[in-house]
């Protein structure tokens, strides 16, 4: 049952990539959240000019998912570089049944990753869940 309630998520996002779909990226992560727990992200992205991306992702976690589209921007090379975005978060299942809300995304992906060959990226999610 979701109680009615808006919370901000912070935690950090490793991603990996998974290969390329009809001019779509596909990647898969790993959030942690400060308190340990741990989820799952299911996205993918359609490059645009100029180092700008759209995409959809799906953030799993032990209490629910949220579904959220964004917007970013990747700055830097080929082989490496840094990301800020923003979300806009369009549903949710369990706790965060019904969601909205919007969040942002910063961090360094590839060589310029502390964990080359892996994103590694600072999220916030301002959700807000009916009633609120």
């Amino acid at each position: 049952m979701a109680v009615a309630a808006d919370q901000t998520l912070k935690f950090k996002l490793v991603t990996f990539y998974m290969g390329n779909k009809g001019g779509e990226s596909h990647l898969a992560g790993v959030s942690v959240s400060p308190n340990g727990t741990i989820g799952t992200k299911d996205f993918y992205e359609k490059q645009g000019a100029m180092g700008a991306s759209t995409g959809h992702s799906t953030y799993y976690f032990p209490d629910g998912s949220l579904v959220a589209n964004y917007s970013n921007v990747s700055t830097g090379t080929n082989s490496g570089g840094h990301v800020v975005g923003k979300y806009e978060i369009v549903s949710g299942t369990g706790v965060y049944q019904g969601a909205t809300g919007g969040g942002s995304i910063d961090g360094d992906w590839g060589d310029k990753s502390p964990l080359k060959n892996a994103g590694l990226f600072n999220i916030e999610l301002d959700i807000k869940t009916p009633g609120t």
